[in-house]
């Protein structure tokens, strides 16, 4: 399986919320998702039929992101070089 998107989606991460939902289809199957934003202008990514080394490249892409982060931080503190 691969992933789908539908549409071109930008979402700016800024300071969340981020929160993971639990539910049944209308199939009754247990679906999972996670959800970046509000309920308004939030996304959710679907994450039922995903396979267990799918979710962890994403928790690695995530660790990425924050040491990206945190060096970016760290920059800010170093004096501007004329």
């Amino acid at each position: 399986m691969t992933s789908r998107i539908i549409g071109g989606i930008t979402v700016d991460l800024s300071d969340g919320p981020i929160r993971t939902e639990y539910s049944r289809g209308f199939d009754g199957k247990p679906s999972a998702r996670l959800v970046i934003g509000d309920d308004m202008n939030g996304i959710g990514i679907a994450v039922s039929s995903s396979p267990a080394e799918t979710l962890a490249q994403l928790q690695e892409a995530v660790a990425e992101l924050a040491a990206w982060s945190a060096r970016m931080e760290s920059l800010k503190a170093l004096p501007e070089v004329a």
